[in-house]
Protein backbone atom coordinates (compact mmCIF):
# COMPACT_ATOMS: atom_id res chain seq x y z
CA UNK A 1 0.00 0.00 0.00
CA UNK A 2 1.42 3.55 -1.20
CA UNK A 3 0.43 6.70 0.19
CA UNK A 4 -0.23 10.06 -1.27
CA UNK A 5 -0.64 13.13 0.71
CA UNK A 6 -3.41 14.64 -0.34
CA UNK A 7 -4.33 17.58 2.54
CA UNK A 8 -2.38 19.16 4.54
CA UNK A 9 -2.71 21.95 6.81
CA UNK A 10 -0.99 24.99 8.86
CA UNK A 11 -2.36 26.48 11.88
CA UNK A 12 -1.37 30.46 12.86
CA UNK A 13 -2.33 33.50 14.61
CA UNK A 14 -2.87 31.70 18.11
CA UNK A 15 -5.06 28.28 19.17
CA UNK A 16 -7.82 30.72 18.09
CA UNK A 17 -7.76 29.51 13.88
CA UNK A 18 -6.18 26.61 12.30
CA UNK A 19 -5.06 27.12 8.59
CA UNK A 20 -5.63 24.13 6.31
CA UNK A 21 -3.61 23.96 2.89
CA UNK A 22 -5.24 22.13 0.35
CA UNK A 23 -2.98 20.30 -2.01
CA UNK A 24 -4.28 17.97 -4.73
CA UNK A 25 -7.39 18.27 -5.12
CA UNK A 26 -7.36 21.49 -2.69
CA UNK A 27 -6.46 25.25 -2.80
CA UNK A 28 -4.66 27.18 -0.41
CA UNK A 29 -6.74 30.21 0.99
CA UNK A 30 -5.60 32.00 4.62
CA UNK A 31 -6.72 34.43 6.77
CA UNK A 32 -4.41 36.69 9.40
CA UNK A 33 -5.67 34.13 12.64
CA UNK A 34 -9.23 32.04 11.03
CA UNK A 35 -7.05 29.94 8.61
CA UNK A 36 -8.98 28.10 5.75
CA UNK A 37 -9.30 25.41 2.94
CA UNK A 38 -11.25 25.48 -0.07
CA UNK A 39 -14.01 23.26 0.41
CA UNK A 40 -13.77 20.60 -2.36
CA UNK A 41 -17.12 20.35 -3.96
CA UNK A 42 -15.71 19.03 -7.45
CA UNK A 43 -16.91 15.84 -7.75
CA UNK A 44 -13.64 14.64 -8.88
CA UNK A 45 -11.97 15.92 -6.44
CA UNK A 46 -10.48 12.41 -4.30
CA UNK A 47 -11.47 14.06 -0.95
CA UNK A 48 -13.31 16.62 0.42
CA UNK A 49 -14.20 18.43 3.70
CA UNK A 50 -17.49 19.12 5.45
CA UNK A 51 -18.60 21.32 8.31
CA UNK A 52 -20.35 19.21 11.04
CA UNK A 53 -19.92 22.20 13.79
CA UNK A 54 -19.93 25.96 14.18
CA UNK A 55 -16.04 25.10 15.01
CA UNK A 56 -15.36 24.01 11.02
CA UNK A 57 -17.74 27.29 8.67
CA UNK A 58 -18.03 27.00 5.06
CA UNK A 59 -17.80 30.46 3.22
CA UNK A 60 -19.60 31.76 0.50
CA UNK A 61 -16.66 30.95 -1.72
CA UNK A 62 -16.24 27.32 -0.28
CA UNK A 63 -13.35 27.88 1.86
CA UNK A 64 -13.56 25.44 4.97
CA UNK A 65 -12.44 27.37 8.20
CA UNK A 66 -11.63 25.88 11.67
CA UNK A 67 -11.70 28.10 14.70
CA UNK A 68 -11.62 26.94 18.27
CA UNK A 69 -11.83 30.36 20.02
CA UNK A 70 -15.58 31.26 22.07
CA UNK A 71 -17.84 30.63 19.41
CA UNK A 72 -20.70 30.68 21.27
CA UNK A 73 -19.83 34.09 22.79
CA UNK A 74 -20.53 32.47 26.61
CA UNK A 75 -17.71 32.14 27.78
CA UNK A 76 -13.44 32.99 27.09
CA UNK A 77 -12.89 30.20 24.95
CA UNK A 78 -10.16 27.67 25.36
CA UNK A 79 -7.76 28.41 28.43
CA UNK A 80 -4.34 27.29 29.35
CA UNK A 81 -3.53 24.14 31.13
CA UNK A 82 -6.98 22.57 29.56
CA UNK A 83 -8.05 19.82 27.91
CA UNK A 84 -10.76 20.20 25.01
CA UNK A 85 -12.81 17.61 22.88
CA UNK A 86 -14.18 18.97 19.47
CA UNK A 87 -16.22 15.40 19.19
CA UNK A 88 -17.55 16.31 15.43
CA UNK A 89 -15.88 19.39 13.69
CA UNK A 90 -15.88 17.99 10.33
CA UNK A 91 -16.10 15.36 7.80
CA UNK A 92 -13.78 14.01 4.93
CA UNK A 93 -15.92 12.97 2.44
CA UNK A 94 -14.23 9.87 -0.22
CA UNK A 95 -15.31 11.73 -3.62
CA UNK A 96 -13.00 9.59 -5.57
CA UNK A 97 -13.51 6.34 -7.46
CA UNK A 98 -11.27 3.76 -5.25
CA UNK A 99 -11.71 2.57 -1.67
CA UNK A 100 -9.05 4.90 0.90
CA UNK A 101 -7.21 4.86 4.37
CA UNK A 102 -7.38 7.93 5.83
CA UNK A 103 -4.10 9.02 8.63
CA UNK A 104 -3.68 12.40 10.26
CA UNK A 105 -0.72 13.56 11.91
CA UNK A 106 0.38 17.30 13.58
CA UNK A 107 3.38 18.94 14.09
CA UNK A 108 2.63 21.44 17.09
CA UNK A 109 6.49 22.36 16.99
CA UNK A 110 7.09 24.83 19.76
CA UNK A 111 3.56 24.37 21.05
CA UNK A 112 4.06 23.50 24.51
CA UNK A 113 0.65 21.29 24.57
CA UNK A 114 -0.94 18.50 22.03
CA UNK A 115 -2.94 18.98 19.15
CA UNK A 116 -5.01 15.84 17.22
CA UNK A 117 -7.43 14.52 15.32
CA UNK A 118 -9.79 11.77 16.25
CA UNK A 119 -12.55 9.72 14.67
CA UNK A 120 -15.47 11.23 16.03
CA UNK A 121 -16.56 8.19 18.66
CA UNK A 122 -13.47 7.17 19.84
CA UNK A 123 -11.39 9.91 21.40
CA UNK A 124 -8.46 7.57 22.36
CA UNK A 125 -8.07 6.67 18.29
CA UNK A 126 -5.69 9.39 17.24
CA UNK A 127 -5.48 9.27 13.52
CA UNK A 128 -2.07 9.66 13.35
CA UNK A 129 -1.72 6.52 14.73
CA UNK A 130 -1.65 4.26 11.10
CA UNK A 131 -3.64 1.38 13.32
CA UNK A 132 -6.45 3.81 13.59
CA UNK A 133 -6.52 4.71 9.67
CA UNK A 134 -10.14 4.78 9.01
CA UNK A 135 -11.20 2.97 5.74
CA UNK A 136 -13.70 5.24 3.44
CA UNK A 137 -15.38 3.40 0.79
CA UNK A 138 -16.25 5.37 -2.16
CA UNK A 139 -19.21 8.08 -1.89
CA UNK A 140 -18.84 7.65 2.35
CA UNK A 141 -17.53 10.23 5.28
CA UNK A 142 -15.98 10.22 8.03
CA UNK A 143 -16.71 12.44 11.21
CA UNK A 144 -13.05 13.94 12.94
CA UNK A 145 -13.43 15.44 15.95
CA UNK A 146 -10.32 17.34 17.60
CA UNK A 147 -8.28 17.55 20.50
CA UNK A 148 -6.24 20.33 22.00
CA UNK A 149 -4.48 20.37 25.39
CA UNK A 150 -3.16 23.53 25.45
CA UNK A 151 -0.66 23.52 28.73
CA UNK A 152 0.92 26.06 30.31
CA UNK A 153 0.88 28.20 27.05
CA UNK A 154 -0.29 32.01 26.62
CA UNK A 155 -2.62 31.44 24.06
CA UNK A 156 -2.60 34.76 22.62
CA UNK A 157 0.94 34.12 21.05
CA UNK A 158 1.12 33.08 17.77
CA UNK A 159 2.24 28.93 16.70
CA UNK A 160 2.44 27.00 14.31
CA UNK A 161 0.36 23.54 13.77
CA UNK A 162 1.18 21.92 10.76
CA UNK A 163 -1.56 19.73 10.22
CA UNK A 164 -1.27 16.53 7.48
CA UNK A 165 -3.98 14.22 6.21
CA UNK A 166 -3.04 11.06 3.84
CA UNK A 167 -4.85 8.71 1.88
CA UNK A 168 -3.51 5.45 1.08
CA UNK A 169 -5.02 3.71 -2.40
CA UNK A 170 -5.75 -0.27 -1.45
CA UNK A 171 -4.70 -0.82 -5.04
CA UNK A 172 -1.43 0.26 -4.47
CA UNK A 173 -1.10 3.54 -6.58
CA UNK A 174 0.01 6.72 -5.70
CA UNK A 175 -3.45 7.80 -6.41
CA UNK A 176 -6.63 6.11 -7.84
CA UNK A 177 -6.31 6.73 -12.03
CA UNK A 178 -9.11 6.67 -14.13
CA UNK A 179 -10.08 2.71 -15.26
CA UNK A 180 -8.75 1.92 -18.89
CA UNK A 181 -11.20 2.54 -21.32
CA UNK A 182 -12.38 -0.27 -22.77
CA UNK A 183 -10.57 -1.16 -25.79
CA UNK A 184 -12.85 -0.57 -29.09
CA UNK A 185 -14.48 -3.22 -30.62
CA UNK A 186 -13.02 -4.27 -33.94
CA UNK A 187 -14.50 -6.19 -36.81
CA UNK A 188 -13.78 -10.00 -36.76
CA UNK A 189 -12.20 -10.52 -40.62
CA UNK A 190 -12.02 -9.30 -43.71
CA UNK A 191 -13.00 -11.35 -47.11
CA UNK A 192 -10.96 -11.17 -50.00
CA UNK A 193 -11.82 -12.38 -53.13
CA UNK A 194 -9.83 -13.16 -55.95
CA UNK A 195 -7.14 -10.63 -54.87
CA UNK A 196 -3.76 -9.45 -55.47
CA UNK A 197 -1.00 -8.53 -53.16
CA UNK A 198 1.01 -5.33 -53.08
CA UNK A 199 4.79 -5.17 -52.93
CA UNK A 200 7.56 -2.88 -52.52
CA UNK A 201 8.13 0.77 -53.98
CA UNK A 202 10.82 -0.54 -56.07
CA UNK A 203 8.78 -3.00 -57.53
CA UNK A 204 10.72 -5.98 -56.88
CA UNK A 205 11.13 -6.82 -53.36
CA UNK A 206 8.84 -8.12 -50.60
CA UNK A 207 6.96 -5.20 -48.89
CA UNK A 208 7.24 -5.41 -44.94
CA UNK A 209 7.06 -1.68 -43.80
CA UNK A 210 4.45 -2.17 -41.18
CA UNK A 211 3.59 2.04 -41.47
CA UNK A 212 2.41 1.12 -44.76
CA UNK A 213 0.59 -2.42 -44.47
CA UNK A 214 -2.72 -2.50 -42.81
CA UNK A 215 -3.76 -5.57 -43.68
CA UNK A 216 -1.95 -9.23 -44.83
CA UNK A 217 -3.06 -12.71 -45.95
CA UNK A 218 -2.07 -15.37 -43.06
CA UNK A 219 1.74 -16.55 -42.13
CA UNK A 220 0.76 -19.47 -43.90
CA UNK A 221 -1.24 -17.68 -47.52
CA UNK A 222 0.67 -17.87 -50.55
CA UNK A 223 0.74 -15.89 -53.77
CA UNK A 224 1.59 -16.98 -57.91
CA UNK A 225 1.19 -16.44 -61.25
CA UNK A 226 -0.02 -19.26 -62.93
CA UNK A 227 -0.72 -17.25 -66.30
CA UNK A 228 1.83 -14.64 -66.99
CA UNK A 229 4.18 -12.36 -65.42
CA UNK A 230 6.45 -12.31 -62.64
CA UNK A 231 5.34 -11.80 -59.61
CA UNK A 232 7.32 -10.90 -56.70
CA UNK A 233 6.70 -14.32 -54.74
CA UNK A 234 6.30 -14.09 -51.01
CA UNK A 235 8.80 -16.16 -48.66
CA UNK A 236 9.75 -14.11 -45.43
CA UNK A 237 6.50 -11.81 -44.89
CA UNK A 238 3.44 -12.09 -44.62
CA UNK A 239 1.78 -11.11 -47.89
CA UNK A 240 0.19 -7.90 -47.74
CA UNK A 241 -3.68 -7.21 -48.86
CA UNK A 242 -4.35 -3.71 -48.09
CA UNK A 243 -1.50 -0.54 -48.48
CA UNK A 244 -1.68 2.60 -47.10
CA UNK A 245 0.48 5.79 -48.21
CA UNK A 246 2.56 7.20 -45.70
CA UNK A 247 2.40 11.14 -46.80
CA UNK A 248 -0.56 10.52 -48.94
CA UNK A 249 -4.47 9.50 -48.62
CA UNK A 250 -3.78 6.95 -51.00
CA UNK A 251 -4.29 3.00 -50.35
CA UNK A 252 -3.99 -0.05 -52.10
CA UNK A 253 -6.89 -2.50 -52.09
CA UNK A 254 -5.89 -5.88 -53.30
CA UNK A 255 -9.91 -6.80 -55.20
CA UNK A 256 -12.74 -4.72 -55.79
CA UNK A 257 -14.82 -8.00 -55.66
CA UNK A 258 -15.35 -8.10 -51.88
CA UNK A 259 -18.47 -5.32 -52.30
CA UNK A 260 -19.92 -6.85 -55.18
CA UNK A 261 -23.44 -7.23 -54.12
CA UNK A 262 -23.37 -10.79 -55.39
CA UNK A 263 -19.68 -11.83 -54.51
CA UNK A 264 -19.32 -9.97 -50.62
CA UNK A 265 -19.73 -11.66 -47.44
CA UNK A 266 -20.74 -8.70 -45.44
CA UNK A 267 -21.23 -10.24 -42.73
CA UNK A 268 -16.76 -10.37 -42.20
CA UNK A 269 -17.24 -6.54 -42.01
CA UNK A 270 -15.77 -6.17 -45.46
CA UNK A 271 -17.65 -3.06 -45.62
CA UNK A 272 -17.21 -1.55 -42.44
CA UNK A 273 -13.44 -1.74 -43.87
CA UNK A 274 -13.56 -0.17 -46.69
CA UNK A 275 -16.05 2.75 -45.14
CA UNK A 276 -13.17 3.23 -42.25
CA UNK A 277 -10.77 3.17 -45.34
CA UNK A 278 -12.58 6.00 -46.88
CA UNK A 279 -13.28 8.30 -43.78
CA UNK A 280 -9.64 8.24 -42.87
CA UNK A 281 -8.34 9.08 -46.04
CA UNK A 282 -11.63 11.18 -47.57
CA UNK A 283 -13.77 12.30 -44.33
CA UNK A 284 -17.47 12.53 -46.69
CA UNK A 285 -18.81 14.24 -49.81
CA UNK A 286 -18.75 13.36 -53.23
CA UNK A 287 -16.63 10.62 -54.53
CA UNK A 288 -16.41 9.39 -58.34
CA UNK A 289 -16.21 5.90 -59.20
CA UNK A 290 -13.78 6.16 -62.58
CA UNK A 291 -15.36 4.30 -65.51
CA UNK A 292 -13.49 5.94 -68.18
CA UNK A 293 -10.44 3.31 -68.48
CA UNK A 294 -12.34 0.70 -69.81
CA UNK A 295 -13.37 -0.74 -66.27
CA UNK A 296 -15.08 -3.87 -65.90
CA UNK A 297 -16.15 -3.30 -62.30
CA UNK A 298 -19.09 -0.32 -63.04
CA UNK A 299 -22.08 1.22 -60.87
CA UNK A 300 -24.13 -0.21 -63.42
CA UNK A 301 -26.04 -3.22 -62.45
CA UNK A 302 -25.40 -5.79 -64.85
CA UNK A 303 -25.97 -8.90 -62.53
CA UNK A 304 -22.66 -10.00 -61.53
CA UNK A 305 -21.49 -6.35 -61.26
CA UNK A 306 -23.26 -4.52 -59.15
CA UNK A 307 -22.47 -2.67 -55.83
CA UNK A 308 -26.17 -0.97 -55.18
CA UNK A 309 -25.62 -2.07 -51.66
CA UNK A 310 -22.14 -0.42 -50.53
CA UNK A 311 -23.18 2.42 -52.51
CA UNK A 312 -26.35 2.54 -50.59
CA UNK A 313 -24.09 1.90 -47.35
CA UNK A 314 -21.68 4.66 -47.86
CA UNK A 315 -24.84 6.89 -48.83
CA UNK A 316 -26.06 6.34 -45.13
CA UNK A 317 -22.46 7.68 -44.31
CA UNK A 318 -21.69 10.58 -45.29
CA UNK A 319 -20.77 9.60 -48.91
CA UNK A 320 -22.34 10.20 -52.64
CA UNK A 321 -20.51 8.09 -55.16
CA UNK A 322 -21.13 8.98 -58.63
CA UNK A 323 -19.74 7.07 -61.69
CA UNK A 324 -17.59 9.36 -64.11
CA UNK A 325 -16.58 9.15 -67.69
CA UNK A 326 -14.89 12.12 -67.57
CA UNK A 327 -12.26 11.69 -65.22
CA UNK A 328 -10.40 14.72 -65.02
CA UNK A 329 -13.33 16.72 -66.14
CA UNK A 330 -14.75 15.92 -62.51
CA UNK A 331 -12.35 15.49 -60.76
CA UNK A 332 -12.53 19.33 -59.33
CA UNK A 333 -15.95 18.57 -57.73
CA UNK A 334 -14.94 15.40 -55.98
CA UNK A 335 -13.06 14.94 -52.52
CA UNK A 336 -12.15 11.25 -53.21
CA UNK A 337 -11.59 8.70 -56.29
CA UNK A 338 -12.11 5.44 -56.43
CA UNK A 339 -10.37 3.36 -59.33
CA UNK A 340 -10.11 -0.43 -60.21
CA UNK A 341 -7.87 -1.78 -62.77
CA UNK A 342 -7.79 0.19 -65.57
CA UNK A 343 -8.04 -1.43 -68.86
CA UNK A 344 -6.62 2.07 -70.62
CA UNK A 345 -3.70 4.03 -69.00
CA UNK A 346 -4.25 7.20 -67.86
CA UNK A 347 -2.75 10.11 -70.08
CA UNK A 348 0.02 12.04 -68.86
CA UNK A 349 -2.88 14.95 -67.95
CA UNK A 350 -4.88 12.78 -66.42
CA UNK A 351 -2.40 11.32 -63.99
CA UNK A 352 -0.68 15.10 -63.54
CA UNK A 353 -4.38 16.37 -62.34
CA UNK A 354 -4.80 13.08 -60.18
CA UNK A 355 -1.61 14.05 -58.36
CA UNK A 356 -2.49 16.86 -57.83
CA UNK A 357 -5.92 16.17 -56.42
CA UNK A 358 -3.68 13.89 -53.78
CA UNK A 359 -1.42 16.92 -52.97
CA UNK A 360 -4.03 19.25 -52.23
CA UNK A 361 -5.61 16.07 -50.06
CA UNK A 362 -7.98 14.57 -52.15
CA UNK A 363 -8.49 10.61 -51.13
CA UNK A 364 -7.39 8.16 -53.81
CA UNK A 365 -8.61 4.72 -53.45
CA UNK A 366 -6.81 2.32 -56.01
CA UNK A 367 -8.76 -1.14 -56.03
CA UNK A 368 -6.61 -4.49 -58.05
CA UNK A 369 -7.56 -7.99 -58.62
CA UNK A 370 -5.82 -11.03 -59.17
CA UNK A 371 -4.01 -12.02 -62.23
CA UNK A 372 -6.40 -14.57 -62.83
CA UNK A 373 -6.74 -15.24 -66.63
CA UNK A 374 -4.76 -12.13 -67.25
CA UNK A 375 -8.15 -10.04 -65.64
CA UNK A 376 -5.51 -7.98 -63.74
CA UNK A 377 -4.55 -4.32 -65.15
CA UNK A 378 -0.96 -3.94 -62.53
CA UNK A 379 0.89 -1.98 -65.38
CA UNK A 380 -1.72 0.82 -65.55
CA UNK A 381 -2.13 1.15 -61.70
CA UNK A 382 1.60 1.48 -60.90
CA UNK A 383 1.73 3.94 -63.47
CA UNK A 384 -0.37 5.63 -61.23
CA UNK A 385 1.66 4.56 -58.18
CA UNK A 386 4.78 6.34 -59.95
CA UNK A 387 3.39 9.35 -60.54
CA UNK A 388 2.03 10.19 -56.88
CA UNK A 389 5.16 8.36 -55.43
CA UNK A 390 3.42 5.94 -53.33
CA UNK A 391 5.25 3.95 -50.78
CA UNK A 392 3.77 0.67 -52.37
CA UNK A 393 2.85 -1.19 -55.76
CA UNK A 394 0.89 -3.64 -56.94
CA UNK A 395 2.09 -6.75 -57.59
CA UNK A 396 0.87 -9.37 -60.76
CA UNK A 397 -0.25 -12.57 -58.78
CA UNK A 398 -2.86 -14.17 -57.02
CA UNK A 399 -3.18 -15.08 -53.62
CA UNK A 400 -4.58 -17.95 -51.96
CA UNK A 401 -5.37 -19.06 -48.59
CA UNK A 402 -3.37 -22.55 -47.41
CA UNK A 403 -6.83 -24.56 -48.59
CA UNK A 404 -5.94 -23.07 -52.00
CA UNK A 405 -9.02 -21.15 -51.57
CA UNK A 406 -8.90 -17.83 -53.47
CA UNK A 407 -11.74 -16.45 -51.58
CA UNK A 408 -10.76 -16.39 -47.91
CA UNK A 409 -11.23 -14.40 -45.07
CA UNK A 410 -8.15 -12.61 -42.95
CA UNK A 411 -7.88 -11.36 -39.23
CA UNK A 412 -4.27 -10.21 -39.47
CA UNK A 413 -4.56 -6.13 -38.71
CA UNK A 414 -1.98 -3.86 -38.01
CA UNK A 415 -3.76 -2.80 -35.20
CA UNK A 416 -0.60 -0.72 -33.90
CA UNK A 417 -0.50 1.34 -36.81
CA UNK A 418 -4.25 1.57 -38.38
CA UNK A 419 -6.34 0.64 -35.07
CA UNK A 420 -9.00 3.02 -36.59
CA UNK A 421 -9.47 1.18 -40.04
CA UNK A 422 -10.96 -2.08 -37.88
CA UNK A 423 -13.42 -0.23 -35.76
CA UNK A 424 -16.41 -2.11 -35.31
CA UNK A 425 -19.71 -0.15 -36.92
CA UNK A 426 -23.06 -0.83 -38.28
CA UNK A 427 -22.69 -2.90 -41.74
CA UNK A 428 -24.90 -3.89 -43.97
CA UNK A 429 -27.58 -5.71 -42.59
Amino acid sequence: MRRRTLITGAAAGGIGGITLIGTGAFDAASAERTATVNFADDEDAYLGLVSKSAYATTDGDGELALAFGDVSGDGDGIGRNSQFFFDEVFAIANQGTETVSITATSDTGSFDGEFRLYPTGDRDGALDDPDNAVTLETGSEQSVGTYVETGDVDVTNELDIDITIEAAFEEGDDAPEDPEPEPPETIDSIQFRSTASQIAADGESELADDSVVAVTASDTGVNFNDYQGDPVVYEENPIPLVSVDGSSPVAGFGTMQSLDDGRSDFGTGIEEFVLNLMDELIGSGTVLWDESHGQFWTLEDDGPNSFSQFVTYAGENGYSIEATEDFEGDLSTADGVAISTPADGFTDDELTALSDFASDGGGVLLFDQSAFQNNDQTANLNEIADELGLDFRFNVDQVEDPSGAFDFTTSEFNSDEFAGLFADREGIQ
